[in-house]
């Protein structure tokens, strides 16, 4: 049986941009249009035709909505539709408290700090109105189940186009026998605690191995001390996500620490694994909660603890180019199998309809999904996304929005922060 028109209208919609609102909500709905018989619409809360889309919703999975007043009308709307009202959270943004474990530098910033802290209230309302939520790991399922709402996990997966892209780039990527290269990426200044932890390790490796060079990709701590191996430390700037397949089928062995005693990082997904693995690039990683689920120790990828533990599964990837290989093809196996689109949205209309279940919603039987070939070509040919759909919004509809609906203190708190930012090489925060 598949989704009636009349009785299934899905609505996913993200409060915020990048990579988190892409994961979130570009992929989902990717997942459910390639299940014939959904009828499903995507959009953003700055889209001024969102109020009339909400209307005729009857499934709504809002990710990283702060409530305020244009929110509050939202919900009106899905209360007169009796909507199954879910939250997507890919993060812990519901307690000030988390706060104390998120390394930013820019919290720094007492008007920073304040907004940010403003923000997790307002998320811990949305939260509050909604029905049921999808989290994006474990970990972060047991963190939301205290606050009373039926939780199930959805874990990220990739598109058609990063598949498409990464096959790309490991069939053209560059030989270099005579090094050896390691990875770490990371998206913001707040994983700079992460790369440290290691920081030791990678210095005696380098120092060990004049073959090896490390590459330090994205938003990372250029101060750390690398003695006499310093020429084989390459800052690499941040990439477009369309580009990260590329720069990593380069590498030969991605890392993937994060502080294990962080509550914060516990929450955080397995993307990490899974962008390397689509390049068949073995990945060691911390033990947290989605690496111990995704990764199988010596098998398709590795998990460290203490530092001896890092350094030696350093070292003996290095010295091993076919454990290297043999790894990193058995992740690539295991991520096809079990991250896919198709997979992943059966597993999500299952989710939807045990949270329907639970907050007593009646919900279609699930859709039969054939998995199709993904090593055929012609699997790459489905529903994909463009550039053009991650344009909106701009910064000036963020903005416009913002003032609109939650007043000029708050935007005007936006644009310091959006500035000091950009100043921060100049005056760093103290």
């Amino acid at each position: 049986m598949t989704f009636q028109s009349d009785s299934a209208k899905i609505l996913i919609f993200s409060g915020v941009r990048g990579d988190t609102r892409r994961y979130r909500t570009l992929h989902l709905y990717e997942q459910l249009k390639l299940i014939d018989g959904i009828d499903c619409t995507l959009s953003h809360l700055t889209d001024p035709r969102l109020p009339e889309i909400a209307e005729s919703a009857s499934i709504v999975i809002l990710h990283r909505v702060a409530f305020d007043r244009h929110v509050e009308k939202l919900f009106a709307a899905f209360r007169r539709r009796k909507a199954l009202v879910i939250l997507d959270a890919d993060d812990f943004l519901y307690d000030p408290a988390i706060m104390s474990w998120i390394d930013s530098p820019d919290f720094k910033d007492p008007v920073r700090a304040a907004l940010y802290r403003r923000e997790l209230m307002r998320h811990r309302e949305t939260l509050d109105h909604c029905d049921a939520v999808t989290v994006s790991t474990q970990h972060l399922a047991d963190l939301i189940k205290p606050f009373g709402k039926p939780v199930r996990v959805h874990r990220n997966a990739f598109s058609l186009e990063m598949l498409a892209l990464s096959e790309k780039a490991f069939r053209e990527r560059p030989r270099h026998p005579e090094r050896v290269v390691i990875g770490y990426a990371s998206g913001t200044r707040t994983h700079d605690k992460d790369l440290a932890m290691i920081q030791p390790c990678l210095r005696s490796v380098l120092e060990r191995f004049p073959q090896v060079e490390l590459w330090l990709m994205g938003e990372v701590d250029a101060g750390l001390n690398w003695g006499g191996a310093r020429d084989r430390v390459h800052l690499l700037p941040w990439v477009p996500w369309r580009d990260l397949p590329a720069r990593l089928a380069q590498v030969d062995i991605n890392l993937a620490p994060l502080v294990p005693e962080n509550p914060f990082n516990q929450a955080k997904s397995e993307i990490k694994f899974m962008e390397s693995a689509l390049v068949r690039v073995p990945t060691i990683a911390s033990k947290t909660d989605a690496f111990c689920y995704a990764i199988q120790h010596g098998h398709n990828g590795f998990l460290a603890g203490d530092p001896e533990s890092w350094q030696g599964l350093i070292e003996n990837l290095i010295q091993d180019p076919e454990a290297r290989r043999a790894v990193g093809e058995a992740a690539y196996q295991d991520v096809i199998a079990r991250y896919n689109p198709w997979l992943r949205g059966q597993t999500f209309v299952e989710c939807l309809e045990d949270l329907s279940k639970q907050t007593g919603r009646e919900f279609p039987a699930l859709p039969s999904v054939k998995l199709p070939d993904l090593h055929d070509g012609a699997a790459l040919t489905g529903f994909q996304f463009g550039p053009e759909d991650e344009v909106h919004p701009t910064m000036p509809e963020l903005a416009l929005y913002s003032l609109k609906n939650r007043g000029i203190g708050t935007l005007l708190g936006q644009i310091w922060v959006f500035f000091r930012r950009l100043l921060s090489p100049i005056f760093p925060f103290r």
